[in-house]
């Protein structure tokens, strides 16, 4: 069975609850993996139920945490995690995703960045916070600036690597420090 090094940790946001990942949360997060139109826009991660196993909950790594979002009825939605944590430069890149489509535009997955944003603040000496949207992803966009991320740049890939299916020609970078955070909260 696998290990959670933070099994008791839920946050509650004004919309969602982020909770760690069980074993029954597999299936449904190796659906959305497989799920098309999902993976556009957030990349496929796995190949088995023995990978995502694997990533999520018998060898999860120093460098990421990863929670599910629920509803606040419990309704499994997604999935949010801070990854490449750099505890040296104090850094690290997020990753959210809404693999129930039914839930698209309604504030949630900006909701579950806000709550982990000020969790993953208030917790770990992590400054600034980093992610890669594709550039047409154009619902993550308005979701991360609501958010308070704001664009550094932009990251444009060879001709050879754009005509890959499912892999973006473009990426905007984005990013919130804690100063940033800590400001704005006060505001």
């Amino acid at each position: 069975m696998g290990k959670n090094r933070y099994p008791d940790i839920v946050l509650t946001g004004a919309m969602v609850r982020l909770r760690a990942v069980t074993e029954g949360d597999l299936a449904k997060l190796l659906e959305w993996d497989g799920d098309e139109e999902v993976s556009r826009w957030a990349g496929k991660k796995f190949s088995c139920r023995a990978e995502a196993r694997n990533w999520y909950l018998d060898k999860p790594p120093a460098d990421k945490r990863t929670f599910v979002i629920e509803t606040l009825e419990g309704e499994l939605i997604g999935e949010i995690e801070i990854l490449n944590i750099c505890w040296r430069l104090h850094t690290g890149e997020l990753r959210v995703v809404i693999g129930e489509k039914d839930h698209w535009n309604k504030g949630l997955g900006t909701d579950a960045v806000v709550t982990f944003t000020r969790w993953v603040f208030e917790t770990y000496s992590i400054d600034t916070i980093y992610l890669r949207v594709d550039k047409e992803n154009y619902r993550a966009r308005r979701c991360y600036a609501k958010a308070r991320f704001r664009p550094v740049g932009r990251i444009k890939f060879s001709p050879e690597r754009s005509t890959v299916p499912g892999v973006s020609k473009h990426l905007i970078l984005m990013k919130i420090t804690r100063n940033e955070w800590c400001s704005q909260a006060m505001a």
